[in-house]
């Protein structure tokens, strides 16, 4: 026995059953590609009219959790995980090529830093960077890649009527998200007073904004066109450089209001990726991400790698241990400071390169093929501010890297005569 969430703008959610006859016989399926690869430049299409009129969500299948066998060889069949993710866990990066051309780059950044950098950690944001580490597109956009899955988890969220059943939800779109968010080349920064402008192909509206450039702040709102949901929230993006690795975080709460009045406050873990210099290259998340409903006081606290091996431990520890990419937590009714007196609703665990499991139920799972819902642009909508419109961006779309570094270089020119002139007028 499973059951479908359906998502329909016009109608409440229902909650059915499935089920199959014995007898039927099962069609063999072709192999979908699971998710955009993270080789795959990702850019703003213009609408089309047909893709949209056929859109419909995909549905949300809960079904009983499948049972582990007991003399599984590998952690990859612990939680269904993707043939992409690492043996100990993470996502290994398959395209050698351009990691091998990123390994140059990144030691000749080493060389223009002055320090240490295995003994100190820089602030990412601070070290300017060569047009050929990064991808043709601002972080505006790119942060909008962890809430791809909005459209469907928010709007069936919004219809369900059971607060446990819309936290669950809303948790399974940003576990969904983190998945999404790999990618293998850097985003530019962007520049104070920058926007991005989009759409989702349902007509869901994206707005994004940089409001602050010293730290870098960033805001941003999602608004489902049939104001069944508002999302909106602020995060400042953190990220060091140290060693072989990069940690990276936007710290912010962020904000989901229904039209029914509650709310859902929810945060982030933070990213790891290792191997920058020597051995694999591996992303895994880290620390915790917390849920909160504040109008039934339910709470959720998810922590990721809850039992870390080091890098030497991992050598000789048996690879039947949960992999670094799982997570644990409880869904809890806070009715005391001390959550530990809490009672306890539910279990949730699973990795996020595989299923996520409520106890014995799976509520979702990358191997039955989601897709990031499509981001579209309107241009004559867009602002001047927009991102599109920048000429580094631009150039670096089209292959001509020496005039992306130019216009690159151009615009932090400016960037940083403007931060002197701020800096001027505010001392009056």
């Amino acid at each position: 026995m499973s059951f479908i969430f359906k998502s329909k703008s016009k109608s409440k959610s229902k909650l059915k059953s499935k089920s199959k006859s014995k007898t039927q016989k099962k069609k063999p399926q072709k192999k979908q590609k699971l998710i955009l690869d993270v080789e795959e430049p990702r850019v703003v299409t213009e609408p089309n009219e047909k893709e949209i009129e056929e859109y419909e969500p995909k549905e949300i299948v809960i079904k009983p959790s499948p049972q582990r066998s007991k003399n599984y060889n590998n952690s990859k069949e612990l939680w269904d995980r993707v043939h992409y993710a690492h043996q100990n866990g993470g996502w290994l990066y398959r395209n050698h090529d351009m990691i091998k051309k990123q390994r140059k780059i990144v030691f000749e950044i080493i060389k223009n830093i002055a320090g240490n950098i295995f003994k100190s950690e820089r602030d990412l944001c601070s070290i300017t960077m060569p047009v050929g580490i990064f991808e043709p597109r601002s972080y505006l956009h790119r942060l909008v890649d962890i809430f791809q899955f909005c459209p469907i988890f928010f709007k069936v969220a919004a219809q369900e009527k059971d607060p446990l059943e819309r936290l669950k939800l809303v948790i399974c779109c940003v576990i969904l998200g983190l998945h999404n968010t790999v990618a293998q080349a850097k985003p530019f920064n962007p520049i104070l007073g920058e926007t991005f402008q989009g759409n989702f192909i349902d007509g869901t509206e994206i707005y994004c904004e940089q409001v602050c450039h010293h730290p870098p702040i960033s805001a941003y709102e999602i608004i489902d066109k049939d104001k069944l949901y508002h999302f909106h929230g602020r995060g400042q993006f953190k990220s060091k450089f140290k060693g072989y690795s990069v940690t990276g975080q936007s710290e912010g709460n962020n904000n989901l209001e229904f039209s029914d009045g509650s709310k859902i406050v929810f945060t982030t873990p933070a990213l790891f990726l290792k191997g920058i210099i020597l051995g694999d290259r591996v992303v895994e998340y880290s620390s915790t991400a917390t849920f909160h409903d504040v109008t039934n006081n339910l709470y959720c606290e998810l922590t990721f790698n809850p039992d870390p091996r080091g890098w030497i431990k991992s050598m000789f520890t048996s690879s039947k241990s949960n992999p670094t990419d799982y997570f644990y937590g409880q869904i809890i009714k806070k009715t005391h400071k001390n959550i530990e007196k809490c009672k306890v609703l539910c279990e949730v665990n699973g990795s996020w390169l595989g299923r996520t499991d409520f106890d014995d139920m799976t509520y979702i799972s990358l191997k039955d093929g989601w897709h990031p819902v499509v981001i579209y642009e309107k241009k004559e909508e867009s602002l001047p501010s927009d991102c599109k419109h920048r000429a580094d961006l631009h150039q670096l779309k089209l292959g001509n890297l020496k005039k992306a570094a130019t216009e690159k270089h151009r615009l932090e020119v400016l960037q940083r005569k403007d931060a002197k002139l701020r800096k001027k007028a505010s001392k009056k």
